[in-house]
Order: C-alpha cells, then sequence, then structure tokens
C-alpha cells in the first residue's frame, strides 16, 4: 500500500495492485500470494471472475475481499465506459470551430492554436503555440508540431484568429497552410484542417466559409 502511495499506481505490478485491494487488515503475504494466483491467466481473467470464483476454488477469499475486488473490475469497466460515451467525435469543422470559439474570437490580438486528435478524431487537447500582434503571429513548423509530437497525436487542427473580424485567409495564412502540411506529411501525422476564426464567422481551408456558432444556434 506505500508503494503505491509513494512511486503512484501506474509504477506498481498488477499483483501488488491486486494485493493491496486484498489486503485490508490482513497479511501482506497472504493477500500477495492470492492475487498472483489470480493473475496467472492475465489480467483480463478479473473481469470474468464471479463471485463464487473468488470464494471458492484456488482463491478462497473473505466476503469483504471479493467484495471489494469486484467492485473495483466494475468500476474500472464502468469509468472506462463513461468516457466511450462523454468523448465526442470532431467530424465537421463547424464543431471544431465551436470548440475553438470561446478561445479565439474575440481576442484583440492574434493566437494560433493546435487542436489535438486521436485517429478517431477525439479531442486529446488544444495548445497554444504562438500569441501576436493585431494582424500576424509568426509561427514555424517546428512549433506548430511540437506539441502533437510531445503528445503523440496522429492528427492535427492547426487554427488562428484574425482580430479585424474577417475570417478570410491572407496570403501568409495560405503559404503557412502549404508548409504545415508539407511538414505533417513529413512526420507522419495528419492535418485535418487550418481554421481561421473571426467575429464574423470562420474558414475551413477544407470546406470554406462557416458561420459563428452563435448564429448556426439561433438559426
Amino acid at each position: 500500500m506505500s508503494r503505491i502511495l509513494e512511486l503512484g499506481p501506474g509504477a506498481v505490478s498488477d499483483v501488488e495492485l491486486v494485493a493491496a485491494l486484498l489486503a485490508g487488515t490482513g497479511r501482506r503475504e497472504r493477500a500477495e500470494a492470492i492475487a498472483a494466483r489470480l493473475l496467472e491467466g492475465g489480467v483480463l481473467r478479473l473481469r470474468r471472475m464471479a463471485a463464487a470464483e473468488l470464494l471458492g476454488g484456488e482463491a478462497r477469499m473473505r466476503n469483504a475481499q471479493a467484495a471489494r475486488l469486484l467492485a473495483a473490475v466494475e468500476l474500472g469497466r464502468r469509468v472506462m465506459a463513461a468516457e466511450q460515451r462523454e468523448r465526442e467525435r470532431f467530424l465537421a469543422p463547424d464543431s471544431i470551430a465551436a470548440r475553438l470559439w470561446p478561445l479565439l474570437a474575440d481576442l484583440a490580438h492574434e493566437e494560433f492554436w493546435a487542436f489535438l486528435m486521436t485517429a478517431r478524431m477525439e479531442e486529446i487537447r488544444s495548445v497554444r503555440i504562438a500569441s501576436g500582434g493585431l494582424t500576424q503571429c509568426s509561427v514555424l513548423p517546428r512549433e506548430a508540431f511540437a506539441p502533437a509530437l510531445v503528445h503523440a497525436a496522429p492528427c492535427v487542427v492547426f487554427a488562428h484568429n484574425h482580430p479585424s473580424g474577417d475570417p478570410t485567409p491572407s496570403s501568409d495564412d495560405h503559404r503557412l497552410q502549404l508548409l504545415l502540411d508539407e511538414a505533417g506529411r513529413a512526420l507522419g501525422i495528419r492535418v485535418v484542417d487550418h481554421l481561421v476564426i473571426a467575429a464574423d464567422g470562420f474558414h475551413s481551408a477544407r470546406t470554406g466559409a462557416g458561420q459563428p456558432p452563435r448564429l448556426r444556434a439561433a438559426a
């Protein structure tokens, strides 16, 4: 138990984790022996074990031990199910624009962001890459892709704002887009889109102009 608190649960073995659930106020050595027997078939075996199997057979646990183990396995299952239900898939530019809108639309200066996603188009995180002036925010490809490399993100959407309110991409925006697309291909990172966000709407490099999220909701 102390090792889990000292090192963190990710740093200890499967046997130690199960033994921590079983130990209670009993002997640690016996709890570890039971845990080792339970895990002989692999950790996934725990998902299929019923109360009767834990209380009898090789395990021969006490009622309280079996209840703790079953509760821990079920809690893990529910957490995974809840995460799968709650993680939104960002399949369209307007959903990504709506997600980034509060961060960028009303700024008085330009900022450049990376919206990192999994291969299933689920958000990993949004990262601000650079902050600039009223009309420009300089970004190098190595800076733009650094968060995707750090977080092992296979997909990324790049976005920046136009404080002028007009989301139409500038010639510099188009040049940067080409550089980032080329760098993404070289790095094996899929550049899903480039968004320009402004008070009057947004522009997607893939689908063109879009309305502000608040106007779409009102319509």
